[in-house]
């Protein structure tokens, strides 16, 4: 939304009050005097028990681990360049954030850094609505829609001081949200320019995304199957045959025989499948022989390191119920060419648990892209339930559902 027309200390007035009633009378949220999608925000951080406290915050480790995983580390500079020189002037902070709301990079001035690091807002610390409630990065990447949040419109009391905007950034191939870039300070960060000044950093940034990766140094112990040119190991190209063997191994980490991983990549093996078998895990012991610790024992087959896979992440976020770090890993390209019915079997368990998660709990923005990925109209049409009886959408998702169900 645009910051043009909205009387931000009536606004920030307004939220105070709020404030009061929730707690004094026990108001429901429907009646706070709130704009409507910051209203719908407290909705939904009070129902995902968000804790209102300092937000919990990664270790060193972890941080410089979650940033080299993420594809947002190719993107970062952009931001740095185009966005953290004039916040620095400003006295605000540029902030990163990944799809799961854990915020990556933070930069800007020394006075708003130490400031913000009072009330926990630092990088690595999960500034998702279900962890701190209301704030411009946890609605953008909720809704999918450019946000902005001033004072006392955070559920987080310590968070009043602060006024923040942000905008999503999505994977220019799949259109899934894969992060937010949020300012946050003093009132400039919600001046009337800020969220084009966002817009117009993220366009930049997500045409970077369609560039090749050259310079970015890639988990090696990563399998990524949701490129467009095919799985990578780290920065290794590698085949659908041995990614799917990868896969498989990285998903049974006890291991597989021989006769059993025939029976999970062939449809109908016949007498030479062992053999084939065989002969494709001697290649890809040479293309794992570059990196040193990368073992795969037979008898079973057995990978003797940890490898992460696209499929082990999805499933480790749909474990544990987090929508927004699993969407982005999904997309119907996931090995999409496999015919082995146990990458086919991982591919339907996983849709149809994202699925039931996304009927649970998605946004109307969730749910319409995953309903288009997928082709689901039960999913478009809970889509609709959610948007506003007003959206200019309303009529194109209809179509589409009509069409879908004809």
């Amino acid at each position: 939304m645009s910051g043009f027309s909205i009387d931000w200390p009536g606004a920030s007035r307004r939220a105070q009050h709020a404030h009061e009633l929730l707690g004094s009378s026990g108001a429901g949220v429907a009646d706070l005097p709130l704009r409507q999608d910051v209203r719908d925000s407290w909705k939904r951080s009070l129902e995902s028990s968000a804790d209102l406290r300092v937000p919990s915050v990664l270790s060193d480790d972890h941080l410089r681990l979650a940033r080299e995983r993420s594809e947002l580390q190719r993107i970062w500079p952009v931001f740095e360049k185009l966005l953290v020189p004039s916040a620095m002037d400003a006295n605000l902070l540029v902030a990163l954030a990944d799809a799961g709301g854990t915020l990556l990079w933070v930069a800007g001035g020394n006075g708003a850094m130490s400031q913000a690091e009072g009330v926990g807002f630092m990088a690595g610390a999960d500034w998702a609505e279900k962890s701190v409630g209301t704030s411009a990065p946890g609605m953008a990447l909720a809704t999918g829609a450019g946000s902005q949040v001033s004072g006392a419109e955070h559920l987080y009391e310590q968070a009043h001081r602060f006024s923040c905007s942000a905008v999503p950034i999505r994977d220019p191939r799949t259109g899934q949200v894969i992060g937010a870039i949020d300012l946050t300070g003093g009132p400039e960060a919600i001046a009337t320019h800020s969220l084009p000044l966002l817009q117009a950093a993220v366009m930049a940034a997500e045409t970077q995304l369609l560039l090749p990766g050259a310079g970015v140094v890639a988990d090696p112990d990563y399998l990524d199957l949701g490129r467009s040119d095919g799985a990578h190991l780290g920065s290794t190209p590698v085949s659908l045959r041995h990614a799917e063997i990868l896969t498989l191994l990285a998903h049974y980490r006890e291991g597989l025989s021989t006769a059993q991983l025939v029976e999970e990549l062939f449809e109908r093996p016949d007498a030479a499948a062992e053999g084939t078998v065989r002969a494709e895990i001697v290649r890809l012991r040479k293309v794992l022989a570059g990196s040193p610790g990368r073992n795969l024992t037979s008898r079973p087959y057995r990978l003797q390191w940890d490898l992460q896979t696209t499929f082990g992440r999805l499933r480790q976020a749909l474990e544990a119920g987090e929508l927004e770090a699993a969407l982005p890993l999904y997309s119907p390209g996931l090995l999409a060419r496999s015919q082995a019915p146990g990458i086919v079997a991982l591919l339907h368990r996983m849709e149809a648990a994202l699925r039931e998660m996304a009927l649970d709990r998605g946004t109307a923005r969730q749910l319409l892209n995953l309903g288009r990925q997928l082709a689901d109209s039960d999913l478009l049409r809970a889509a609709l339930r959610e948007l506003p009886a007003q959206s200019p959408a309303r009529s194109l998702i209809v179509a589409e559902v009509q069409e879908l169900e004809s």
